[in-house]
């Protein structure tokens, strides 16, 4: 699945593929993939707009389109197979296009999904959207400070994995990227937060940004290989119901 590291490269291609693109057509491909909105609507609001701004916060995905204030911001959230495809060739579209964008100048923009975990849909404030699914900070926000973190994890019990991908507490985080995280910083999975030293909570805050920034795995992830850290044997888990590895000589 679509952690927070790959919805930003998605950011990133949507803003250099689409952004001050005019619309002249939102075709939707297959209802199933919108939230609640009809494909009718869908398409009257964003006929004629312009895709101006992306954000990103966690794994989901909004561009803002031109206007007055109430003006259309379409979400994306990639679910499992969710991916972008930008092409001017119409023979060019993906098989699983389920929304196109049509623009003005002949280019397309398709979101396509072969499982239709994702969703494509409309929502007025993000801002009210976050609040409305208590999604948790973002952790590369640059307002998300170290004492931020602190107060969270001061506020909550539990295995730090669960924590961690609790998207209340911090929003984007997914188990690969947990597993990194903890690998580096050589805590257990179910060390509880309460057993955490300060100096360890630090540790998980740099280095859950390092492993989102710069996506780089180290941990390997099959069961009774060694550790390239320190000779240890990689271990096998369920934790927070995901499955887990981590070395079971140096977390701790």
């Amino acid at each position: 699945m679509p952690e927070l590291p790959e919805v930003e490269e998605y950011g990133r291609y949507f803003a250099r593929h689409a952004l001050r693109r005019r619309i002249a057509r939102a075709d939707v491909r297959d209802e199933r993939i919108l939230g609640e909105i009809r494909k009718e609507t869908f398409a009257r609001r964003l006929r004629g707009r312009t895709f101006e701004k992306v954000r990103r916060h966690g794994k989901h995905l909004f561009v803002m389109t031109n206007g007055q204030a109430g003006a259309p911001v379409v979400h994306l959230h990639f679910g499992m197979t969710g991916d972008l495809a930008f092409y001017r060739d119409a023979a060019k579209e993906p098989r699983f296009a389920r929304v196109v964008f049509d623009f003005d100048d002949g280019s397309h923009l398709a979101f396509e999904d072969m499982r239709l975990f994702g969703v494509v849909d409309l929502v007025d404030d993000v801002d009210a959207f976050i609040a409305a699914h208590r999604l948790g900070r973002d952790p590369l926000d640059r307002k998300f400070r170290l004492n931020d973190f602190e107060e969270l994890i001061a506020k909550r019990r539990g295995a730090i994995k669960a924590l961690l991908m609790s998207q209340d507490l911090v929003a984007g985080m997914g188990n690969l990227y947990v597993d990194e995280t903890l690998y580096l910083t050589g805590i257990h999975p179910r060390r509880t937060t309460g057993k955490l030293k300060k100096a360890e909570v630090h540790a998980l805050f740099e280095t859950m940004r390092k492993v989102l920034r710069k996506p780089n795995r180290k941990l390997p992830r099959d069961e009774g290989e060694r550790c390239p850290r320190c000779g240890g044997t990689i271990k096998r888990a369920v934790v927070a119901g995901r499955t887990t590895y981590f070395c079971g000589k140096h977390q701790k």
